[in-house]
């Protein structure tokens, strides 16, 4: 139960500049974890959100005890983990490759959505992944999840 000095909760993946991560702290919650690869848009983030912790780091090699540990949440409940993997290998508009290795990112969203093990979470991706062979992946999470 939140109590009103108590915010929810959030980590966001794949953080980018912020967007997300900006519209979740203005629905009121605190994201107190950004993992973002790129440098220079991890740099943005932690500009952008000074009071948080940004994790410059690829999805691949972090674990949701890294993420616990190097923010403020510690062993606390995780309300809601966010983000939007890469969409390149399942775009309307790309190649769709289905050996494209970044839509194997999808894999580690869900790995550490389990391992945060959060009360709700939020995948943003393109509508390519709900259409043809690219279906697989989509489906392989909605398995794990209900598993």
């Amino acid at each position: 139960m939140v109590t009103s000095n108590q915010r929810p909760i959030a980590v966001d993946l794949f953080a980018g500049a912020g967007g997300m991560t900006l519209g979740f702290e203005q629905a009121g919650f605190d994201v107190l974890a950004a993992v973002e690869l790129d440098p220079i848009h991890a740099s943005v983030h932690e500009y952008n959100f000074p009071f948080w912790t940004t994790i410059c780091k690829s999805v691949t090699e972090t674990t949701g005890k890294e993420i616990r540990e190097l923010s403020a949440i510690g062993d606390r409940d995780i309300d809601v983990v966010f983000g939007g993997p890469p969409c390149q290998g399942f775009s309307l508009m790309g190649k769709r490759k289905l050996d494209d290795t970044r839509n194997s990112l999808i894999l580690h969203f869900l790995r550490l959505v389990l391992d945060l093990q959060p009360k709700f979470f939020v995948m943003e991706n393109v509508r390519g992944i709900t259409i043809g062979r690219q279906k697989k992946f989509l489906e392989t999470i909605i398995e794990e999840f209900k598993s």
